[in-house]
């Protein structure tokens, strides 16, 4: 993992536990960006729903906020997961309109850090007696999934279809969890079957977003910035959605 450090303090689980599950987590993930340094993080807790925050601390570190009590280790690494993704893209402080993408993204990353730790601690858990938890994990990803109830219309229609239904609803608030839940699914399919994609998303703002860019356009500035190796799954990532590049 890349550096980063735990505050404690008003968390209800002890700092250790925190790193070991944050680790699994993040790993998921961080093992398919070579060569990529990130910035130093700082995990505390937030009250305010999970969020990474886009202004840095004094220490020069990006902070992750995550809302969590107690000890819900599927919850914790469902949201560090998330947020550390959002680190992973690169996010920045930019036009809004497009956000619900790398949101979509966001959501696919919790997905398959959680399906991934369910695999991985049935043989090599942080510690030996946390075992028996993969199956909780694997529950929590199963419940969200069951819980995304507009998969049916992307399953029937496809995902052009889906996002011109809910275009201006998804730039107007970026966050909505039902619309980019749904979505993620079926992006979460293209990367378990071929996980080092996931290094595409390192240059998704490696440009910055002109106002109100149109959503082809935002597709094509990535596919214009990842490298060649990534360019066929930035492709077909832009043809679920109906588009089409020059």
């Amino acid at each position: 993992m890349p550096r980063y450090r735990i505050d404690p303090r008003d968390f209800e689980a002890g700092e250790a536990d925190i790193r070991a599950v944050c680790n699994s987590a993040g790993m998921q993930l961080w093992r398919y960006f070579p060569d990529y340094e990130l910035e130093p993080l700082l995990v505390r807790h937030g009250g305010q729903g999970p969020i990474s925050l886009f202004e840095r601390n004094g220490e020069k570190e990006i902070v992750i906020q995550l809302d969590v009590e107690g000890t819900y280790w599927s919850q914790f690494a469902y949201q560090f997961a998330h947020e550390f993704c959002h680190v992973l893209c690169g996010f920045r402080e930019q036009g809004r309109s497009n956000l619900w993408f790398e949101e979509t993204l966001c959501e696919t990353a919790s997905l398959f850090a959680l399906r991934g730790m369910a695999r991985e601690w049935k043989e090599s858990p942080p510690y030996p007696n946390w075992a028996g938890y993969r199956d909780s994990l694997r529950d929590y990803a199963d419940d969200i999934m069951r819980g995304r109830k507009h998969l049916a219309a992307i399953e029937r229609h496809g995902l052009a279809a889906f996002l011109n239904a809910h275009a201006a609803e998804l730039r107007q608030n970026p966050t909505q969890r039902e619309l980019t839940g749904a979505m993620a699914i079926v992006l979460l399919n293209l990367l378990e079957r071929e996980p080092t994609h996931w290094e595409a998303v390192r240059w998704l703002n490696a440009t910055p977003a002109p106002k109100s860019e149109a959503f082809p356009a935002y597709l094509a500035r990535w596919q214009n910035a990842v490298p060649e190796r990534r360019q066929a799954f930035v492709v077909e990532i832009a043809k679920l959605y109906g588009v089409r590049f020059d």
